[in-house]
């Protein structure tokens, strides 16, 4: 069985309904869409108006094409680790918010941002704090029945599937498991092959992208140095069959749409062979 092949809404311009949105992801291949929402532009709002997840829902429904995931990323801006107090709080109530809209729209998994905090403001203290946040999300998404992951980060808090791995089985939750962004592994030039088989079954989403070393965003797919053969093999010989996104962003521009059936085919020829009886 071919696992499907979801897309990253920050491909499709921000502007556009959600009817279009879908219809674009279907229409250019895929098979579901992931959603995201940022802390810097305008997607954290869907959190706070009462009535978009429904209205996604139905949108999803009318059009017979899901929204599988959630990218809750603006954990980036509202670290679960920080020593500010009303900053850590305000990251527990996005994620908090995340899961009920999750639980409404009918999304199954939100993965994460692992940061504890930003660069010099990282210390022990902070590591702990995240761990503590992390508790206090799995078992509100435990209760509502949403699964979150930890996406493997450009930072190296979280920037390994052993670290993530770490933190879930220090929590050890079926609601707690592990993001695998094959892209950010192996610009941080890490084993790929070797990460995959640590997550192994905790593994519950996959993106797919592009990078150079030290370069984690913006590069054409074929341009750089993952080996999408190598990566989506290792997870296929594992028994992986969830969740595949290919990551990529159109920065608003309309253009760029005309791009996506071409890393559609792309992606989906890698997986065809990985996964072909």
């Amino acid at each position: 069985m071919i696992p499907r092949l979801g897309l990253y809404e920050k491909a499709i311009c921000f502007s556009l309904e959600w009817k279009a949105k879908l219809e674009l992801a279907r229409t250019s291949g895929f098979s579901f869409l992931e959603l995201n929402i940022d802390a810097a532009d305008d997607r954290l709002p869907r959190l706070y108006k009462g009535n978009e997840a429904l209205a996604l829902r139905r949108a999803c429904e009318a059009e017979n094409f899901p929204v599988e995931t959630l990218a809750l990323s603006a954990n980036r801006g509202y670290p679960l680790g920080s020593e500010d107090t009303a900053v850590r709080e305000k990251g527990l109530d996005i994620v908090k918010r995340g899961i009920a809209f999750a639980h409404e729209a009918g999304i199954r998994i939100i993965h994460l941002a692992g940061y504890d905090e930003h660069g010099e403001k990282r210390n022990p203290h902070t590591e702990q704090l995240f761990y503590e946040s992390i508790t206090a999300c799995t078992r509100e998404a435990s209760y509502a029945g949403v699964i979150l992951a930890i996406e493997t980060m450009d930072t190296p808090f979280m920037g390994s599937v052993g670290r993530v791995m770490k933190v879930v089985r220090m929590i050890d939750s079926p609601y707690l498991q592990c993001y695998a962004d094959i892209g950010n592994i192996t610009a941080s030039a890490l084993d790929p092959v070797k990460e995959i088989h640590t997550g192994g079954r905790h593994i519950v989403g996959v993106h797919l992208k592009d990078t150079t070393p030290g370069v984690y965003r913006d590069i054409p797919f074929g341009e750089g140095i993952v080996d999408f053969d190598l990566c989506i093999g290792a997870l296929a010989s594992i028994g992986y069959n969830s969740f595949f996104v290919a990551e990529t962003w159109c920065y608003d521009k309309e253009s760029f749409h005309s791009n996506l059936p071409k890393i559609s085919s792309f992606l989906s020829e890698k997986l065809e062979n990985a996964y072909k009886e």
